[in-house]
């Protein structure tokens, strides 16, 4: 004779069905940023007796999966692979010099450069509100943003790239977009490419 499944046991089946829902929508959502409209999660909390706030916190806690994934550290550099690529975009140069090869990742420094003294207070101001730059490489490749730093006319953003890209990189394409949000839905049309 089967017992019943308890309460206990249906909500853990609820929640493991959750979790495969969880990894469906990663899969079919890897590698895109859309997520749902405002007006959708209204329509879905009334649908489903949520508060759309409560929804859209839900949402981005998903959106921010990668943020709690455990993160490649480089280590074991092995050399440096000359790049040498620049494009200049409005007044400002954005430079690949090299990329560090270590055993398990690979560096990518983007350089941007400027001259500072004809910065108006305008630009100032649009530089202390940082907008992120995202770098996507192939599919195959996760790079992660790893932090920016600079000082009048200059600024460095680091990038660490998972799995570590071939010693020849030769065909790769180096793709630079800014976005006002480091979750990379909000570009702000700005795109710096760089074939190798």
């Amino acid at each position: 004779m089967n017992e019943k499944p308890s309460i206990h046991q249906k909500r853990l089946a609820i929640d493991e069905q959750i979790c495969a829902l969880l990894f469906q929508r990663k899969e079919l959502s890897a590698h895109t940023k859309d997520s749902p409209t405002d007006e959708m999660m209204k329509e879905w909390a009334q649908k489903y007796g949520f508060d759309d706030k409560f929804l859209t916190m839900i949402f981005s806690v998903i959106k921010s999966e990668k943020y709690y994934q455990s993160r490649v550290e480089p280590v074991g550099f092995r050399q440096y692979i000359a790049v040498l690529q620049s494009q200049g975009v409005g007044d400002r140069i954005y430079t690949i010099s090299y990329v560090r090869q270590y055993e398990n990742a690979s560096v990518v420094h983007l350089l941007i450069d400027w001259d500072y003294e004809k910065d108006s207070y305008q630009d100032i101001h649009q530089r202390l509100n940082r907008h992120y730059l995202g770098l996507f490489i192939d599919q195959k490749y996760e790079c992660r943003h790893t932090g920016a730093c600079g000082s009048d006319g200059y600024e460095s953003n680091r990038y660490v790239v998972t799995p570590p890209l071939p010693d020849d990189i030769q065909g790769l394409s180096f793709i630079f977009t800014e976005y006002k949000d480091v979750f990379e839905e909000k570009p702000t049309g700005l795109t710096v490419t760089m074939h190798c």
